[in-house]
């Protein structure tokens, strides 16, 4: 524990540099396109709405700093719910991060989704619903027997109607749902075709499983961590050098972002890293199923904030892991691998 206290602290010095903070200051007013007067009266100002400056001396801080700029720095942050250290980065790392850092308030009252349509695609009568049940059952069964691959062309509506004793317009409906879910593709003009990729009959299922009910994030990371539990083992055991190779790779990448202070590009390059472990196991089905619990997870929890020190913390605990694999240590990896999933729960309050 002092020994990661003390990288951390040895980290962070090298990040973070106070007399930045003026210049960060101005970046972030600018970025929210805020007047003096607006930035005072929404992130300076009292609960009673009592401004806590001038624009004369916001002007002067934003300018040319002072001892007062740290005071302010941390009002603002506990304003926007972040790390107050983001106003330590160097201006050219606080750019590069703003969009990471505020998203919140950068996408406030501006966030626009297709929730309505999407609704109204998939949702349909019991009677179809049912009927996408009976025809899932009929895909799989056909795949497992082998008198149909993924790839393959269906039968015409017109003979799917007659199998299973319904109406044209019915078949029509059910294969709009199984083509939102990944399991079949329709070709205008061509017909309907079982999904080539033969994982979407696993993940596109399992996903509105995970999304669909009450409490499902917490069945979501239990999953996860046993997928990540068993990838992470046996990439230990089963890597090749190729996919030593592929995973150094993202590892390499995930670090030079982190080294430039990219530290978007750094969170994104998680998932690949993740997954480059998953591939080194050698088990598609492991893979697969990461590759959805991973993408859920990222979707519905958003109520981590994200800090200098979670950063740090993150590229130290991923450094540990890819040792461990191209050391071919089973069970240092394994280990390692769920303390790190134990500290990203705790960070991002899972």
């Amino acid at each position: 524990m002092e020994k990661m206290t003390e990288y951390q602290n040895a980290a962070s010095e090298n990040i973070l540099d106070p007399s930045c903070i003026h210049e960060n200051l101005l970046l972030l007013r600018r970025r929210l396109m805020l007047s003096q007067g607006e930035f005072i009266a929404k992130y300076l100002s009292s609960e009673s709405g009592k401004p806590l400056l001038s624009i004369s001396k916001l002007s002067n801080i934003e300018t040319k700093g002072g001892k007062d700029a740290l005071q302010y720095s941390r009002i603002i942050a506990d304003k926007l719910s972040v790390d107050a250290n983001i106003f330590q980065l160097s201006p050219d790392a606080f750019a590069k991060n703003i969009e990471l850092f505020i998203e919140t308030q950068l996408n406030s009252g501006n966030s626009s989704t297709n929730i309505t349509d999407l609704a109204h695609m998939v949702q349909k009568t019991s009677y179809v619903e049912t009927l996408v049940h009976v025809m899932c059952d009929y895909l799989t069964d056909s795949l497992i027997a082998g008198s149909l691959k993924p790839g393959d062309k269906l039968p015409s509506d017109r003979n799917l109607a007659v199998m299973f004793g319904v109406g044209r317009t019915a078949i029509r409906e059910a294969l709009k749902v199984l083509s939102v879910l990944g399991l079949v593709r329709i070709l205008p003009g061509q017909g309907t075709f079982v999904s080539s990729s033969s994982s979407s009959f696993l993940t596109a299922p399992l996903s509105w499983t995970f999304l669909l009910g009450e409490h499902n994030l917490e069945h979501i990371l239990t999953v996860r961590e046993m997928l990540e539990d068993a990838s992470s083992r046996l990439a230990a055991t089963y890597a090749t050098e190729a996919d030593i190779e592929n995973l150094t790779k993202i590892f390499n990448a995930a670090k030079d972002a982190f080294s430039a202070s990219n530290f978007q590009q750094f969170l994104e390059y998680d998932i690949d890293f993740h997954l480059a472990i998953a591939k080194c196991s050698h088990n598609p089905i492991i893979y697969n199923l990461l590759l959805t619990s991973r993408k859920l997870i990222t979707h519905i929890s958003k109520s981590g904030m994200v800090t200098i020190e979670d950063l740090i913390a993150i590229d130290r605990e991923h450094t540990a892991i890819y040792e461990s694999i191209v050391a071919h240590d089973s069970v240092n990896s394994n280990a390692i691998m769920r303390r790190h999933l134990e500290s990203s729960a705790r960070r991002y309050h899972l």
